[in-house]
């Protein structure tokens, strides 16, 4: 008696492990993703890159929303195009100075279908009051 309930103990422990490992592994990173400063960089890109200029300042500084209002206004008539054109960005490296406050991206823009590099494309990120902010302001990616 006392095997069968060892074993259904253990095997209650392994399905549980099972069943529960894949959706900690699954729902915990998405809190950390979301704030890491080299997601906020991929998601500025894709932003830009499709269009979607509104959502792209929430994730820049606000000395960078003239530059970003500058593309957007050369852009202009394009911006369909561009929503229809899948693209993907590839970190290359990323570098943190001293003080842990701006971080240095350099990634690569592709034609998601084609794989045929677009252009290299440098980002600068800086830590405002705890939160990672893309600064474009000196046009250093367009």
């Amino acid at each position: 008696m006392k095997a069968k309930i060892r074993v259904r103990t253990i095997f209650s422990v392994l399905i549980i492990l099972i069943l529960g490992l894949p959706v900690i592994l699954v729902v915990s990173p998405l809190s950390t993703r979301h704030f890491a400063p080299e997601n906020i960089a991929v998601a500025f890109v894709e932003n830009i890159t499709e269009a979607n200029f509104e959502e792209a300042k929430k994730l820049a500084t606000p000395e960078s929303a003239e530059t970003i209002h500058l593309f957007e206004t050369l852009v202009g008539s394009q911006s369909d195009e561009l929503k229809n054109t899948p693209t993907r960005f590839n970190i290359s490296r990323s570098e943190m100075n001293s003080s842990q406050d701006t971080l240095f991206i350099n990634g690569k823009l592709f034609f998601a279908n084609k794989h045929k590099l677009i252009r290299r494309i440098d980002i600068v990120l800086v830590n405002r009051n705890g939160n990672w902010l893309v600064d474009c302001r000196d046009n250093n990616i367009f």
